[in-house]
């Protein structure tokens, strides 16, 4: 059901109930069309009202949309290139005149960044440290929040923001659950828990002095009285990944992040070595972390070497079935 506060901004004129139909018909397939999708969409609605007076959408209109701009990232115009391709051909379709984008617009979009891939030793390193983190005179709980946090976030996969969001209500070990509410692109998600995490997590929770107020935040920073900020956590996991002696290959210390895009490599890994197939691995895997489009999760698949050909060998057809997406963060 699209909402009429979603197309208020929409400007009015031939092309927009066409784009209401379109953002129906993507989730209709199973989309979960982001915020920043829609604010792209209604730019290029304006944009082919300011146009075209009529439907059909021919060469000339397509190459003045595209038309690269001085400030203009690489990937926000790779994302322009592919909202107006996507509609073009879902327009051609319905029987309407619409130019087709020819291949040399299509460019791939280099990201220089790679996040840092932690082996299963090195996260178990990880653990250790935290589980030795000594009280200080700055914070007297950080000793028992870093190994729960830890452990939340390796064995979940879930953003740190996701975690130091987390409310005691959201952490149902009866049922080995983490629920995360309204996170990225306002999606909610059940995260199950291991037995081994539960446990842990039950004695954190069992060992608040506020554990009745189910409202509190589940880590609560001694100095503020509410949640951990991020750059706390960045400063403790600094000193964790320095101890735990573990840095990139160019000597630099790995980022929070690196965690999550380490979970899914290696939960793809573990997944393929049960027999599950990769049609099905994906797919689960990208529900699980809480991704809106398969390509998400394929920007976090960092292969180790392990299972590398295989993946290489059936990634070609896999790519029929993802959909293109934003470029956001995951």
């Amino acid at each position: 059901m699209i909402t009429d506060k979603e197309f208020l901004v929409f400007q009015e004129g031939i092309f927009k109930p066409y784009f209401e139909k379109y953002i129906e018909f993507k989730r209709g397939k199973g989309e979960k069309v982001s915020q920043s999708t829609l604010v792209r969409l209604r730019g290029l609605n304006d944009s082919l009202n300011r146009c075209s007076n009529t439907l059909d959408i021919d060469r000339n209109i397509v190459e003045l949309i595209l038309q690269e701009k001085d400030t203009e990232k690489e990937a926000s115009r790779a994302m322009r290139v592919s909202d107006l391709r996507q509609f073009n051909a879902w327009l051609k379709a319905l029987g309407v005149q619409a130019y087709q984008i020819p291949a040399k617009y299509m460019k791939k979009v280099h990201m220089a960044f790679k996040p840092y891939i932690f082996s299963a030793e090195e996260l178990f390193k990880i653990i250790e440290v935290s589980d030795h983190l000594k009280p200080c005179r700055r914070s007297s709980n950080y000793h028992r929040v870093y190994p729960v946090l830890v452990r939340i976030l390796i064995g979940t996969g879930i953003r740190i923001g996701e975690a130091l969001s987390l409310r005691i209500k959201d952490v149902d070990v009866t049922n080995r659950l983490i629920v995360v509410y309204q996170s990225k692109n306002n999606v909610s998600r059940y995260v199950p828990m291991s037995d081994s995490l539960s446990g842990v997590a039950l004695d954190y929770v069992s060992g608040l002095l506020y554990r009745h107020n189910v409202e509190q935040y589940l880590f609560v920073s001694p100095y503020t009285g509410t949640r951990y900020s991020y750059d706390a956590m960045r400063h403790i996991f600094k000193k964790i990944f320095a101890e735990a002696g573990i840095r990139t290959p160019g000597g630099r210390l790995p980022r929070i992040h690196d965690i999550r895009h380490s979970f899914c490599t290696l939960s793809l890994n573990r997944m393929l070595d049960s027999g599950m197939d990769l049609y099905v691995a994906v797919p689960v895997l990208a529900a699980y972390v809480g991704h809106v489009n398969l390509s998400d999760t394929e920007r976090y698949i960092h292969l180790t070497e392990h299972g590398y050909d295989e993946f290489v060998l059936r990634e070609g057809a896999l790519k029929t079935l993802i959909p293109e997406a934003d470029a956001d963060e995951g």
